[in-house]
This record gives structure tokens, sequence and C-alpha cells, in this order.
């Protein structure tokens, strides 16, 4: 599917920055830890283990950008807690898109109940089984499948990887979207939208006010990688139309005030964030959309 480097892979630096969020919270106390991830460090290198335990932690945090820290590990305890209520209700099979450095394979208990396909590009995929071969899979099972959601039909992907698409499926999608062309983002969305009733997909998007430029001030714009450009957004005003196309009922729209009230605040945790990405979860209404993902 994707190509071999040529050189020594390489993670993108999304993959890092999101493990490098998880790192840091995993050093809070337990009491008022978001979640737990403690496979999380065999992702990166030893000195950015060491140096976020200590005198750089303040520094790697400017470093992410304002607000970035407090959204990332926010939306990483929803989409925790989507994936254990939805395994626990009967769904025994999770896709992940983009997977990046995920590791909820590894960290949690409930997907013993549950197999786990992951789909990202080659090179990132290739230093994660470099840096976790060892460490015990938490899931029933787990399979990385390498592929291109802006060249490969995800619905081939699967069949390919053996997913039963008669049966319930959640999908992950974290912090990808704004990546990828709409187009992109619109195959996906089809092929998520022809899977079993009881199907469901969480994922972000970030603000088309973000992309656009018109939500932000100059001083204000968010830090982003000129080689991972984002590209994609939408307005949560017209997220659940958006979603209607491609036969998916939007349950849940969850931007950073929501996110603080729900985890943050029970905990006492004042964490800076701002108004850039939401995270939402939509389930399969069970009726065929006209677009779809036959291979």
């Amino acid at each position: 599917m994707g190509q071999k480097p040529h050189h020594k892979a390489r993670p993108s630096r999304t993959a890092w920055g999101a493990a490098l969020c998880r790192l840091i919270e995993q050093q809070e106390p337990p009491s008022t830890r978001l979640f737990t991830d403690p496979v999380v460090a065999n992702l990166l290198d030893p000195m950015t283990v060491t140096l976020a335990a200590g005198p750089l932690r303040e520094l790697y945090l400017t470093e992410l950008g304002s607000g970035t820290y407090g959204a990332q590990v926010l939306r990483t305890r929803y989409i925790d807690d989507v994936v254990t209520g939805m395994v626990e209700g009967g769904t025994s099979q999770v896709v992940i898109l983009g997977a990046g450095f995920d590791t909820r394979a590894y960290r949690l208990p409930v997907l013993a109940a549950a197999s786990v396909l992951e789909l990202d590009l080659q090179a990132t995929q290739q230093v994660k089984v470099e840096r976790l071969g060892g460490v015990p899979v938490l899931a029933v099972g787990l399979e990385l499948i390498a592929t291109d959601f802006t060249s490969e039909p995800l619905g081939t992907v699967l069949d390919d990887a053996g997913l039963d698409r008669t049966r319930p499926v959640l999908f992950v999608w974290e912090g990808v979207t704004q990546y990828l062309p709409e187009a992109a983002v619109r195959a996906t969305l089809a092929c998520i939208g022809a899977s079993a009733p009881g199907s469901a997909v969480v994922f972000t998007y970030v603000r088309r006010g973000v992309i656009d430029g018109s939500a932000w001030d100059e001083g204000q714009r968010p830090l982003m990688d000129a080689s991972e450009p984002w590209i994609f957004g939408l307005s949560p005003r017209e997220l659940p139309g958006f979603l209607d196309a491609y036969g998916l009922t939007l349950v849940d729209d969850v931007g950073s005030a929501e996110l603080r009230t729900r985890y943050a605040e029970p905990l006492g945790r004042h964490l800076e964030l701002r108004d850039v990405e939401h995270v939402a979860l939509a389930v399969v209404r069970g009726v065929r959309p006209a677009q779809s993902c036959d291979a």
C-alpha cells in the first residue's frame, strides 16, 4: 500500500506532538490525571522523555502552542470514554484512522473484548512497531495496516484487512481531518456511513474560521507545522447536515468549554484552551447513504 521509505522511518510531527502531550499528562498525580498511558514513553526518544519530566517541560508546552496541550489531553479522555462505552455496549471491532502514536490497544483494558485495526502511513507505523516491540497488547487482536486516505479506497483497505462489515464498528478519527482534502474527508465519511447499524465514529475537526483565518487575530493564530498544514475545517452549525448526507446522525459535538467543564474542573485542573477544535460523535442510522465505500 504505502511506499517503503529510502531512509530511516520518521513519524509525523503531529504524532510526536500528541504523544508528548500524553507523556506530560502521565506525569500528573494519579488523583488528577485525566487518563493513564504507561506505554507512551516507549514511543519517544529517551532524551525527550527525560527533558519533558524536568526543566524543559514548560518549553515543550510552549513549543506545542498555547492551549494545545489542554485540547490534546481532553480530547483523548473524551475518546477514551467513547471507546469504553461502545465496547462495553457490545461493539467488538475498533478501527483507528490515522492512528499515529495511538496507544489505546495497549492501555485500555476494555479492549480485551475487541479487535483493533490501526490505519496510517507506513513510515509512522514502522517507527511504532520498532518502539513498541515486546510491549503487551491488551486488545484481543491488533493489526496495523499501511494506507493513504488520499489515494486508497477505505472500503478496499478494510475488506483486505478482514473487517467484518456486517457487524458494528467504532471508528476513531482523532486529530486527522484538518490535514486531509475535503474529498478525502467526504469519501471516508461515506464509507463509515455504509457500515452496519450500531456503528459509530468519534472524530475531531478544526473550526472553519481557524482554517480561513477569520476566527483569529494575528497574534492569536495557533501554531501549525508548515510541513503538515491544516486545510479542512467545519463550522459546528453545518456539522449535522454534513454528516446526514452520509447516513450519520450527530450525537455529540463538544468544544473546549464543555470539555473543560466535563473533565478538567471536577479534578481541580486549570487547562488553557482555545476554541480551535471540536470532538464529535455520530452514529450510523442504518439507512444506506447514496454514496458508500463499496470496494
